[in-house]
């Protein structure tokens, strides 16, 4: 396995100031923000100006993380192909970009409100989706499983990916968001997407009674009945050493991207303890499957 840097811990800051790090920290690759870092409306050079600064730090860029809602149960066609387009366009710069997969999420509801019904347009507008990357730029896409849409379990995220039926469509495994869910994230998890598990993304959480979420010094949110907030890996309730140990056991050998974006904490010391955090949660799976040591290299 590998580590990449999500590139939204230093959203405000700019890709070269984050590739730096990156490489200096010891990361693999980044991951790309659109929003952060390729918003809509730039070009193909700014594509090419990403890959340059990336190779010359010697990092990979695996993945383009979109930043796209579908929304394609409540939206019209001519918005859904809206979507489709844009996905189109980021295909392109990804080709540019050395990536081989967009991550992409299509919206809610939630799979205890959503009918047979939701769960078919989805599909069918996903399988439109996938067509687009795989004929522009022969990548593939990823659908981030997260709490609050059609993508909150593993069983409606196999469901989803069954029922569009284009083999360019895989998983991104969200430890941290599947607790948000109370959805399980480990071993069973991972064995039960297979195949279909195509990337990772690392973050830990803590889950908050009331008591102590009217007390904690940093922003907590709220899903349901659940009160949660992004902490530093080890600071919060997510252990992440059985999943790599599953990943491991697999065969996967992918990246792992770490994307905690920890409230009133520097990017910089995010992205150092999250590297250091993982290799520590690798090296807990056995000698033998020890983290790698980063590739990333300083500018000459």
């Amino acid at each position: 396995m590998k580590a990449a840097l999500f590139t939204g811990v230093y959203r405000d800051e700019p890709f070269e100031r984050t590739a730096a790090e990156a490489a200096r920290i010891g990361y693999d690759g980044l991951e790309i923000r659109a929003l952060s870092h390729l918003p809509p409306d730039s070009g193909l050079q700014t594509a090419k100006e990403l890959r340059r600064i990336a190779d010359a730090y010697g990092l990979e860029i695996p993945v383009l993380y979109s930043n796209i809602n579908g929304a394609y149960v409540r939206s019209t066609d001519e918005e859904a192909a809206g979507k489709i387009e844009l996905l189109r366009r980021y295909a392109e710069r990804a080709a540019v970009l050395g990536a081989g997969m967009i991550c992409h999420v299509p919206g809610g509801p939630v799979p205890q409100e959503a009918a047979d019904a939701d769960y078919a347009k989805a599909a069918w507008w996903l399988r439109k989706a996938a067509e687009a990357v795989a004929e522009t730029a022969g990548i593939k896409l990823v659908l981030e499983i997260h709490h609050g849409g059609l993508l909150e379990t593993v069983e409606s995220t196999l469901r989803l990916i069954r029922e569009a039926g284009h083999e360019a469509i895989g998983a991104v495994l969200d430890p941290g968001n599947m607790a948000i869910a109370r959805e399980d994230y480990g071993a069973a998890a991972v064995a039960r997407l297979g195949d279909r598990l195509f990337h990772v993304h690392a973050k830990d959480v803590r889950l908050h009674t009331e008591a102590e979420a009217a007390a904690w010094p940093r922003r907590v949110h709220r899903y349901g009945d659940t009160l949660f907030s992004v902490e530093l890996m080890g600071e919060g309730h997510v252990d992440h050493a059985p999943v790599y140990r599953a990943l491991a056991a697999s065969g996967y050998d992918g990246y792992v991207s770490l994307e905690a974006q920890v409230d009133g904490v520097a990017p910089e010391r995010i992205a150092q303890h999250e590297l250091e955090a993982w290799k520590r949660a690798l090296g807990r799976i056995g000698p033998a499957l020890d983290a790698p040591a980063g590739r990333g290299r300083q500018r000459e």
